[in-house]
């Protein structure tokens, strides 16, 4: 990793938005560089395990597939992509991440750093995590062989992780506090299978983990009750990914940042792609890939 120089792009985030970004600064003649906390890049691709169908003419068999791509691509055009390389500090003002390595700074500072996943917050979930009871099928689907798994959430992306327990699990219990919101060709096959088990109208209050099993005290119409499971899914949404620049950029009430029509943020030469950026309703593949050409594109004609 190059420290202690000067980027035409900086680039915070390895996901959709952030590498489309970097193979567009490419073909435009910039030198960017990307940076990703992670020891893999890809963000929320990584959790997409079924065929992509979000991005019109793409067809590729789930997120990690998009992400290879991406990657050969990025390096194909020349970029740098640093990944475990977390940024410990970040000042708008300068377009600099301070990085184990050293300082970095670019011409321009693109923010990709797009969602992570919401908590329940309710007593016993930290030990869940810490414990491993908590995974996901997308990556770790042979772990839940056998197991008795909650999904907690009602949306597509809890339905499709339900959709992929179907084939290894012994029995599936979607807990919901209210009606499916996913879609109908997501939700049709989890609810005909004689594994699932909907509990709708219910919300979890806490998880007590143990050696074996954990349980998860559950309130709904009947009173409270416990349901003893091997596993644990998670997915009540995301949140965006702006702590970094928390105090520094406008951010709206929801926690996204604010851009305009180009990308740009409210501090001149700072930019803003992909999720961390667009509400939920509007988030998609082919929407972070547009917001990452324009920003590229204005960076290459302005800066």
């Amino acid at each position: 990793m190059v420290a202690d120089c000067r980027w035409d792009v900086l680039i915070v985030g390895a996901g959709m938005a952030g590498l489309a970004t970097a193979i567009w600064a490419r073909r435009l003649g910039l030198e960017a560089l990307v940076l990703e906390q992670e020891p893999r890049a890809g963000g929320q691709l990584s959790a997409i395990g079924r065929r992509i169908v979000d991005y019109p003419g793409l067809d590729l068999p789930y997120g990690t597939a998009l992400t290879e791509r991406l990657l050969r691509q990025a390096a194909e055009a020349g970029a740098r992509v640093g990944l475990n390389r977390p940024v410990l500090a970040l000042s708008a003002a300068d377009r600099s991440c301070t990085i184990p390595d050293g300082l970095v700074a670019g011409r321009a500072l693109v923010i990709a750093t797009g969602l992570h996943p919401r908590r329940l917050g309710v007593e016993g979930e930290e030990a869940i995590y810490r414990q491993g009871w908590v995974r996901r099928p997308s990556h770790d689907r042979a772990w839940f062989r056998g197991r008795r798994v909650a999904v907690i959430g009602g949306g597509d992306r809890a339905l499709e992780n339900a959709g992929l327990l179907l084939p290894v699990a012994a029995r599936v219990h979607l807990l919901t506090r209210g009606p499916l919101r996913a879609r109908r060709n997501l939700a049709r096959p989890v609810l005909a299978s004689d594994k699932v088990v909907h509990h709708q109208g219910v919300t979890v209050t806490r998880f007590r983990p143990g050696p074996d099993a954990v349980l998860l005290d559950v309130a709904g119409p009947d009173g409270q009750w416990a349901l003893e499971v091997d596993a644990v899914c998670i997915y009540i949404g995301n949140a965006p990914n702006t702590r970094l620049v928390e105090g520094q950029l406008q951010l709206d009430p929801e926690g996204y940042i604010v851009t305009d029509r180009h990308g740009r943020t409210s501090v001149p030469g700072v930019y803003a792609a992909g999720d961390v950026c667009t509400p939920p309703a509007y988030q998609s593949l082919a929407n972070a890939a547009g917001q990452a050409m324009v920003v590229a594109k204005h960076i290459a004609l302005h800066s």
